[in-house]
C-alpha cells in the first residue's frame, strides 16, 4: 500500500511541475500603443531629466490622479468632433491647411520628482513621425497647438506644462 500511495504522490508532484511549466510558456502580447516615448529632456537648470518624464497612454489612464484622468476624459471629448476642433483654432487650421488629420495618440506627460523644474526642452520619438501634423495641449478640453521641430523622427519641443497631449497625423490617401 505504501508503494502505490508513494507513486501516487509521485505522479502528482510531476503533474504539478508540468503545469507550472505550461504556465510559464505562454507568450506576452505585444503593445500596439502610438505614444511616444522620451529620447532627451532637459529642465529649466540644464540637468538631464529624461528618467523622470512619465507618458502615459489613454488607455492606462486609471493609473493617475484624478484631475489628470479628468484633463485626458476632456481632451477625449474635444478630439470626438475634430473637424470642429480645427475650425475653432485657427492657428492649428492655417498649420493643416485643409488636409485631413486623424488623432494618433492621447496621452498624459507628467514629471516625477520635485527636482525637476519647467519648462523642460524635451525631445520625443514618434511611432509615425512620417504622418505628424501637429502637437496639441489640453487643458479643460481647450486645445492649445505645441510649437514643435521634426526631425530625423524625433519631436523637439518646450514643455511648459504637464498634462493631457494628442498627435495630430494626416491622413494617408488610399
Amino acid at each position: 500500500m505504501k508503494k502505490i500511495l508513494s507513486c501516487l504522490l509521485a505522479v502528482l508532484l510531476l503533474a504539478s511541475f508540468s503545469i507550472s511549466a505550461f504556465a510559464a510558456e505562454v507568450p506576452s502580447v505585444e503593445s500596439e500603443k502610438q505614444i511616444p516615448t522620451v529620447a532627451e529632456a532637459v529642465d529649466a537648470d540644464g540637468n538631464d531629466v529624461a528618467g523622470g518624464i512619465v507618458i502615459t497612454d489613454y488607455e492606462d489612464k486609471d493609473t493617475l490622479p484624478e484631475d489628470a484622468q479628468k484633463q485626458l476624459d476632456d481632451a477625449a471629448e474635444a478630439l470626438e468632433d475634430l473637424a470642429a476642433l480645427v475650425e475653432g483654432n485657427d492657428e492649428l487650421k492655417e498649420l493643416l491647411d485643409g488636409k485631413e488629420v486623424d488623432c494618433e495618440a492621447l496621452f498624459d506627460i507628467s514629471v516625477v520628482g520635485d527636482e525637476i523644474k519647467l519648462p523642460v526642452e524635451l525631445k520625443l520619438e514618434l511611432v509615425n513621425p512620417d504622418n505628424f501634423a501637429a502637437l496639441l495641449h489640453f487643458v479643460d478640453g481647450e486645445a492649445t497647438l505645441v510649437e514643435t521641430e521634426l526631425e530625423d523622427g524625433i519631436a523637439a519641443l518646450t514643455l511648459e506644462e504637464v498634462g493631457a497631449y494628442a498627435i495630430l497625423s494626416f491622413v494617408e490617401a488610399e
